[in-house]
């Protein structure tokens, strides 16, 4: 999609705007976790579809 970049998760905040899929999306909360013995560090997001 032109005009969209690439970013790491830690660079996000809430109340922005992303876009996943071609779809635009609000950020209402991210959720991270360190990496431990199970492998590396995950994020989740929840997010609100902007047209819907």
């Amino acid at each position: 999609m032109p005009g969209t970049d690439r970013v790491e998760i830690r660079t996000l905040k809430v109340g922005r705007f992303c876009v996943v899929d071609d779809e635009a999306y609000k950020i209402l909360s991210i959720s991270k976790s360190k990496p431990g013995k199970h492998g590396s560090a995950k994020a989740r997001l929840s997010l609100e579809s902007i047209f819907t």
